[in-house]
């Protein structure tokens, strides 16, 4: 922290005291507007982050209480490790398969424990998940027969841009399709509904895709040969960097189409760029053909470091997009009798925000909502 502050009163720098030693009018306006400048910075479904931190797990899944966030966290950990030691192994088709359910498996296990959508939990996987391994599936053994660009050159610009850009571009739109048939479904008119249904869908499309794929390495064995290194970095890539950019593109574009068109918000100019579908899907449009481009052209290390930066980018946008929703569907909404904050378990005034720990109630399933809204206050001091 700054060890000065601005006085309001006289405009100069000052030692951060109750007083202006300048001017000595009282510094308290000026703290309670850091602290406010503060609070605006931070993640609107985890109040502890940073609203710009590159935090995967409380991205991909805003809808855990911080107390599931660690266990998370140590999971997904250990299912990098567990890749990575495969690969060194040598167990390079074994890697590849863990690394393409690495954060599929994570998914499913988010949309479980949370019990997201308590009354009808397999329509709604199955609308999502489900679709996105089945079209992940159809499109890459379609796709296998295509043949594969190797250069710059221009005999090769035609290959360079159906590997690099067109078939990227079909691959988001049939990550997007599923989703996008629960749109007409009233009942899911939340930001964090669009965003769980479009990851949900573009990392079970990005495992599927890269398993089905990936067949033909299980033909020469278990240890088939090779440099274990480069294996490590590329399964990295498939099992982190690649999910991980699918899931911000789609999950951001659906932010913005639910947004738009089922969130209950009237000031639709509020939302700003990020809540306009039209940029959303050609943010995500850019993103997926920046990814096909660098896996088209690049080597194994540059093409990680720029699938790195590309999913930076996607996370960030991501959770910006959740945040700008969990901010304007609170205006919306009228204060409604107290709950227990299922995060923090203290009572707090039925709205959007819990009074104590700051968290977004609306980023808490909506079944553990209800478990707390009529918890007695005097269970407070049980």
């Amino acid at each position: 922290m700054d060890p000065l502050i601005t006085c309001n009163q006289c405009g100069n720098q000052v030692a951060r005291l109750e007083f202006c030693i300048r001017c000595g009018d009282p510094l308290t306006d000026e703290y309670g507007a850091e602290q406010v400048r503060e609070q605006r910075r931070r993640f609107a479904a985890a109040p502890d982050e940073r609203l710009n931190a590159v935090a995967l797990v409380s991205t991909l899944f805003p809808q855990l209480p911080r107390a599931d966030m660690r266990s998370f966290r140590l999971a997904f950990a250990a299912g990098v490790a567990i890749v990575a030691g495969l690969a060194l192994l040598g167990f390079y088709p074994i890697a590849l398969v863990s690394a393409a359910v690495l954060v599929p498996l994570l998914m499913v296990l988010y949309l479980w424990d949370v019990d997201i959508y308590e009354d009808e939990p397999v329509g709604i996987i199955g609308a999502t998940m489900l679709w996105g391994a089945l079209a992940a599936a159809a499109f890459a053994w379609l796709a296998s027969g295509l043949p594969a660009p190797t250069g710059f050159g221009r005999a090769n610009l035609l290959d360079t841009l159906i590997a690099g850009v067109w078939l990227p571009l079909l691959e988001g739109a049939l990550m997007i399709a599923g989703p996008l048939v629960l749109l007409r479904s009233r009942r899911f008119n939340d930001v964090l509904d669009g965003a769980t249904f479009g990851a949900a869908s573009a990392v079970s499309f990005s495992g599927a895709s890269l398993i089905v794929q990936s067949l033909p390495i299980f033909s020469a064995g278990l240890r088939p040969a090779g440099d274990p290194l480069p294996w490590v970095i590329q399964m990295l890539s498939f099992g982190v960097l690649q999910p991980v950019i699918a899931a911000g593109a789609i999950g951001a574009f659906a932010a913005a189409v639910w947004l738009r068109y089922r969130a209950p918000i009237s000031d639709r100019n509020a939302l700003g760029p990020v809540g306009q579908p039209a940029l959303a899907l050609l943010g995500a449009a850019a993103l997926i053909v920046a990814s096909g481009l660098a896996k088209t052209l690049l080597t194994i290390i540059p093409q990680t470091l720029v699938l790195a930066v590309i999913a930076v980018v996607a996370l960030l946008w991501l959770r910006r997009a959740l945040h700008l929703g969990l901010l304007q569907e609170s205006r919306e909404i009228d204060v409604d009798g107290e709950i227990r904050c299922p995060n923090c378990g203290l009572m707090t005034p039925e709205h959007t925000f819990c009074g104590n720990c700051g968290i977004s109630l609306r980023a808490v399933p909506s079944s553990r909502r209800s478990a707390t809204a009529d918890v007695p206050a005097k269970a407070e001091t049980d």
